[in-house]
């Protein structure tokens, strides 16, 4: 008996201690992710004090420039800005690879923003939602979600709402991304 006891407390232990590793890696995971947004942040910021001297450049959607009122709606007008600078040059010499895309909406009395930023290898590493005062964030690697936070709480991934947000923001990533690729053609 005692050493059933003993085996069920060893096998807690184990386990408790490969769900502390997890989290340790996903900290890990964050806090690198957390630092290429930085880092991407400040190069667009350089990037837009002096765009003449910069290899990030800007490709930016307007709908409704002349703020025409939208029908039940009034105010509508969304602006989709994609940053980019070059990706392989040996393949392409022309600036293609994407870094961040900005999504700005004005409606009616409210103000919306979403940015999805990705990393050297164009996949998504950060999506970004400031929305009546709510701020969410959703983490990826290796194309997959690994911490939702909305504020400073972070959520369940499996949670039916969560699951939800983040289908709809890999669909509207794809969507803007396929937006972007046609634009190159210009």
């Amino acid at each position: 008996m005692k050493k059933i006891i003993a085996l069920i407390i060893f096998v807690l232990v184990s386990l408790s201690g490969l769900s502390h590793l997890a989290l340790a890696q996903n900290d890990r995971r964050i806090e690198t992710i957390k630092k290429l947004v930085q880092k991407i942040d400040d190069d667009v910021a350089k990037s837009e004090a002096e765009p003449e001297y910069s290899n990030i450049y800007v490709t930016e959607l307007s709908v409704n420039k002349g703020n025409g009122s939208y029908p039940a709606v009034g105010i509508y007008r969304p602006v989709v800005q994609f940053y980019y600078t070059y990706g392989d040059r040996e393949k392409n010499p022309y600036p293609n690879r994407l870094l961040k895309i900005v999504v700005s909406v004005d409606r009616s009395d409210r103000h919306e923003q979403s940015e999805f930023t990705f990393n050297e290898t164009e996949q998504l590493i950060l999506y970004f939602e400031k929305k009546d005062d709510v701020e969410r964030q959703v983490y990826f690697a290796d194309g997959r979600a690994i911490r939702f936070q909305e504020g400073d709480r972070v959520l369940s991934l499996t949670a039916k709402a969560q699951s939800e947000s983040i289908a709809t923001v890999l669909k509207d990533k794809a969507n803007l991304v396929a937006i972007f690729q046609r634009s190159l053609g210009f």
